[in-house]
């Protein structure tokens, strides 16, 4: 994707080794959470997630198993800093306080 696109890569969970990529317009309410949610294990630290919905995956969209009959699905997402370097600290400016 261009620059006029930018792209950010997401995870499930903070220590999840599938991705995906999603364009930085389609991002949602990013907030930093110390809790995971459901029935997850905890998590080590605060991490920064946000919310998008499924069907605006591009690429890693396996990291999400979609039922075609009830989607598109909303998801809570994490956005590590290692992954979006030259983004970040924009989409953490971003979170409400």
């Amino acid at each position: 994707m261009s620059d006029s696109n930018p792209t950010i890569i997401v995870r499930r969970r903070w220590d999840d080794p599938e991705s995906a990529r999603v364009a930085l317009q389609h991002v949602r309410e990013p907030a930093i959470k110390d809790h995971p949610g459901g029935v997850c294990s905890p998590i080590p630290r605060p991490f920064l997630f946000a919310r998008v919905w499924c069907d605006h995956l591009i690429e890693g969209a396996n990291i999400h198993t979609c039922n075609p009959g009830s989607a598109p699905h909303e998801l809570e997402l994490c956005v590590l800093e290692r992954d979006n370097a030259d983004i970040y600290a924009a989409l953490r400016a971003r979170v409400r306080r």
